[in-house]
């Protein structure tokens, strides 16, 4: 009986083991997951804190949308990193109904390329040998941003950053992506230890130019094409009145009913 004992308990010992030992693979459906359980709470009269459970795993960020006429159609009115779960939407209108909803966004970085611009001065326009490269953009093979199987292969290659003297930047990389919904350019200053979404463009762009950077200050910059996931639940809420038109008392209003 005691070895009978011993021998079972050996085989629970080695189920626990291998049960600890198996991975599952990431699937699509935890990769790309829709957020849940969004809810929007007045912090103060004019102020809304919105706030949602994050699912996904292979995020890139979470763009914060609403409605300004409530009326299903959505304007983004940020870029919030990976993993976030709250934003509070500060200053709005007073006594005015507000819907939210949050929708993460995926793909791939490239590498980053950096730029320092010079001394003021007047700004040059490109060279004739940036602006025919401009007119031969480089290409590569396409693949899916929607298959994990060649997610990570959908990240464009080869970014470069040409300082247009004093304060304008040509980049250039190549496009691997078939599917994108459209372009990002994060860009980190030297002063800041994140990147910032600072522009969209059209899928398959494998260029860009812009300008009126701070003179004298270096820019790391990294392009990412991305695909939007589904959006989370709606949100919904009326602002009060503001307090600094009186000093009357903080009437918190309640959203419509709808039928």
């Amino acid at each position: 009986m005691k070895n009978l004992r011993l021998y079972l308990a050996a085989l629970t010992l080695a189920a626990i083991g291998l049960a600890g030992c198996k991975t599952s693979a990431p699937s699509a459906d935890t990769a790309f997951a829709t957020p849940t359980q969004l809810t929007a709470k007045l912090a103060d009269p004019i102020d809304i804190d919105l706030k949602w459970k994050d699912n996904a795993t292979a995020e890139a960020g979470y763009f914060v949308e609403y409605s300004p006429e409530a009326n299903n159609e959505f304007v983004i009115i940020t870029a919030l990193p990976p993993g976030s779960t709250r934003y509070r939407h500060p200053h709005l209108l007073p006594q005015t109904r507000f819907v939210f909803r949050v929708r993460p966004y995926f793909g791939p970085a490239s590498n980053t390329a950096e730029v320092t611009t010079g001394k003021e001065g007047p700004q040059q326009p490109p060279s004739e040998a940036e602006i025919a490269d401009t007119n031969s953009p480089a290409t590569g093979a396409k693949v899916s941003l929607r298959s994990l199987s060649t997610f990570a292969a959908g990240a464009p290659t080869g970014l470069r950053a040409t300082l247009i003297p004093p304060a304008g930047v040509k980049l250039d990389w190549v496009d691997h992506a078939s599917d994108a919904d459209g372009y990002l350019l994060e860009i980190k200053p030297e002063w800041s230890k994140d990147f910032v979404v600072s522009a969209f463009f059209e899928p398959h762009a494998t260029t860009l130019t812009t300008y009126n950077f701070p003179n004298k200050t270096r820019f790391t910059f990294r392009v990412r094409p991305f695909f939007y996931g589904q959006p989370s639940n709606l949100a919904e809420q009326t602002t009060g009145i503001d307090p600094t038109l009186g000093s009357g008392p903080w009437i918190k209003s309640e959203p419509p009913k709808t039928p």
